[in-house]
């Protein structure tokens, strides 16, 4: 049975092994007291009574911390950002709700979370400052404002130009609230400490990540970290790092000379980890008289939490600067970037991590320009595409789109949606609301800070070939083994039964990024593939000495090296004596997958309810290895993207920065039967970027659904003025009243 699925198997089965399913022997339990406040001082942290509790080993408090370094931020996008200092427990100021501020270990869970409740710790409230506000409190004396960063890009000049010569500017601004990025399994740590190294099980999306934060805080170097993987339960991007907790329990490992497990709560999830998006963008679009673009101006204000994850402020600044005119030939572009404190848990990478975000903005401008003009929302994109024969496309601001042919993505979506059958089906649909709307976006994929690298290991095991992939790129759900296989199997003459895929292997000395943005196949991939044709010219040079030919007259399929007949030269088996080893190597490099996606939405006019009735997806993912994964992929992206218009809010109290969603009763998921049935199709055109042509395919629903569903929704309103996101039924219902004069908020 092929790894991939058997792997499929063992999870509906409930066989999965995730983080909180580890079994340390002798191992203590970790429970973790936490900040009530928002903002506040803290005066003192009494464990005397604690301590003295049954079954109590140790507690941490943040004087035991002393000595740690900080968690590492990526600084590659400007300059002048000032990085806090984030403890691994708070020693004298909390800043957000939820900060760890003692850590109690114990024989048993119980026995710690007795204890913990006996921590006392006396705080001084301080005001806090929420949501992206002008003023307020500082959370930072380093970031006068709570401005972390500014940046600025593009021809601001050549901007204002064509502003003032435009025959219409639209404007809009939208507000993008946070996202608790709720995955399957909520976070755990287990951890030990066996003769100078660290060995750690976590969920992650990347084991070099991992080390490296880890090497940065305990300042040792990234060999000295074993970071385990298994099953991750999802990641979407919070995953990708390493957090407080994790080094919390990895030291009290090290102070205790036990193992030590963390199994975090739901509730502790919506606390603490990473949320996605908390951004305001505001943008004009001008245009000459024909109805051509001719500038796009937008500011980007991204609210960054209480400290910096190490992506943040990369993702918000550097994702959206890569597709800063969309899908469009706009010949001038500039943006203004604020990256922002508050007194909120820290925000990061979201699925999409700053490409929704770019492609809402552009995409609600373009609407609201062919509402103004009367013309069909399809009719004004094709007018400004950038066409075919125009790439590789630069931007104006300096990135390359690698291919596309946005003409053809949205001939297939208008075509398979029935666009023109919506009239008919409006009025097949008496009492309710019915809107239609497109969305027509690219986003980048892949890139990394290190080239990416994967050993094949082709081997005789029972008088077959068998072959091993290891590459640092483990799976989160995105079906690494198959695709892996897919890729080397072909390559090399093999069944996909015949290759074993193994991710991150604690001890692992390659380089490489972990999966995340719709990187896994770009980059991995590609040096799978390119050791994959290494081992066979190698297989194909020792079975021409044996032919007695050229080994460009050999080819490998069905186990064998065949000549160009068909006929075999011998089995791939009768060349192992011994175990064949290459390592492909690839530098970092970016693709941009873009499409066209299609949704309609029914809104009960008396309870403000929105249904998502269609949807249509058509993507463009260069050269589709794995079919079945791409569209499962763009399923998983379509549902996060719904969520995000329809329901999902992590909310936060104004006044007392107390987040309201902390638990699943509190935070609007989408469910299985809030969907249609909707319709993938691939329209791909190959990136001349990387050896497979592919583009990353894991973010793009997510960006499609935000924008095509808030056009569906803007659609079904009317024309009146769009409420704050997500669209729930009462902010739709006062929306709908205000419009009819019935209420006045």
């Amino acid at each position: 049975m092929p790894q991939a699925e058997a792997d499929r198997l063992r999870k509906l089965r409930g066989q999965g092994r995730y983080t909180a399913d580890e079994r340390f022997e002798g191992a203590a339990y970790a429970v973790f007291v936490r900040s009530p406040h928002a903002h506040a001082r803290i005066v003192s942290v009494d464990t005397a009574l604690a301590e003295a509790m049954p079954g109590v080993v140790r507690i941490l408090t943040g004087q035991d911390c002393s000595g740690l370094g900080n968690f590492p931020v990526l600084d590659r996008v400007g300059k002048g950002l000032a990085i806090p200092f984030r403890p691994v427990l708070a020693t004298d100021i909390v800043r957000h709700p939820g900060e760890a501020v003692a850590c109690v270990i114990a024989d048993t869970q119980a026995e710690a979370l007795d204890a913990a409740e006996a921590v006392a710790v006396d705080y001084d409230d301080l005001p806090a400052v929420t949501g992206l506000a002008d003023d307020g409190p500082l959370v930072h004396p380093g970031a006068p404002g709570n401005v972390a960063m500014r940046h600025e890009a593009g021809d601001e000049a050549a901007v204002d130009a064509a502003m003032a010569a435009a025959a219409l500017v639209v404007e809009t601004e939208i507000h993008m609230p946070r996202l608790a990025p709720v995955t399957l399994e909520p976070r755990a740590a287990a951890a030990r400490f066996d003769d100078g190294v660290f060995f750690i099980r976590a969920p992650h999306q990347g084991v070099n990540e991992m080390r490296r934060d880890f090497a940065a805080v305990f300042n040792l170097p990234p060999d000295r970290f074993h970071v385990m993987g298994g099953e991750v339960g999802g990641g979407f991007g919070p995953r990708n790092i390493a957090y407080p907790e994790y080094a919390a329990v990895m030291l009290a490992a090290k102070l205790t000379g036990r193992p030590v497990l963390w199994r975090g709560t739901r509730s502790e999830s919506f606390l603490t980890d990473i949320q996605g998006r908390g951004v305001r963008v505001r943008g004009r679009l001008a245009m000459d008289a024909a109805g051509r673009f001719t500038a796009l101006s937008m500011q980007y204000d991204a609210d960054l939490g209480a400290y910096i994850s190490p992506v943040a402020v990369f993702a918000n600044i550097n994702n959206p600067l890569q597709s800063l005119v969309g899908c469009y030939d706009i010949p001038a572009a500039h943006a203004v970037f604020r990256m922002m404190h508050t007194h909120a848990v820290p925000t990061g990478p979201y699925r999409g991590a700053g490409r929704p975000e770019m492609a809402l903005l552009i995409e609600r401008m373009v609407d609201i320009a062919a509402r103004r003009l009367n013309l069909d929302p399809f009719a004004l994109r094709d007018r400004n595409i950038i066409p075919l024969e125009a790439f590789p496309f630069k931007l104006p601001n300096g990135p390359r789109y690698d291919s596309g042919d946005f003409a053809r993505l949205m001939r297939t979506a208008k075509d398979a949606s029935d666009w023109d059958g919506f009239a008919a089906r409006q009025q097949a649909s008496p009492g309710v609301l019915l809107g239609r709307g497109m969305a027509l976006f690219i986003e980048v994929s892949g890139g990394g800070g290190a080239p990416d690298e994967a050993a094949l290991t082709l081997s005789a095991v029972d008088g077959r070939a068998a072959l091993r992939i290891e590459t640092v790129t483990a799976s989160t759900g995105q079906s690494h083994p198959r695709t892996f296989a897919l890729i080397a199997g072909p390559r090399l003459g093999l069944p996909e039964i015949a290759v074993d895929f193994v991710a991150s292997d604690p001890g692992t000395h390659l380089s490489g990024a972990g999966s995340y943005a719709s990187r896994s196949t770009i980059a991995a991939g590609s040096a799978v593939a390119v050791a994959a044709d290494a081992l066979s010219s190698r297989l194909r040079g020792m079975a021409a000495l044996r032919a007695n030919c050229a080994p460009e007259d050999l080819h490998l399929a069905g186990e064998a090296v065949c000549r160009m007949d068909g006929s075999p030269v011998c089995g791939l088996v009768d060349l192992l004596g011994e175990a064949m080893t290459e390592t492909g190597r690839v530098a970092p490099t970016q693709a941009f997958a873009s499409g066209c996606h299609v949704a309609e939405v029914a809104i009960d006019p008396d309870t403000g309810a929105a249904v998502l009735t269609r949807y249509l997806a058509v993507d463009d993912a260069g050269v589709t290895i794995d079919h079945q994964a791409a569209e499962a992929q763009i399923q998983g992206g379509i549902a996060q993207g719904v969520g995000e218009v329809l329901g999902e809010e992590a909310v936060i109290d104004a006044e007392s920065g107390q987040p309201y969603a902390a638990s699943l009763m509190d935070y609007a998921l989408p469910r299985a039967d809030d969907f249609p049935g909707y319709r993938v199709i691939e329209c791909n055109t190959p990136s001349p970027f990387n050896p497979l042509g592919v583009k990353g395919i894991g973010e793009a629903g997510t960006t499609g659904a935000l924008c095509a569903v808030t056009s569906a929704v803007a659609d079904a309103l009317g024309g009146r003025d769009l409420p704050a996101m997500p669209f729930t039924r009462e902010r739709l219902w006062r929306a709908l009243r205000r419009s009819i004069g019935e209420i006045n908020a």
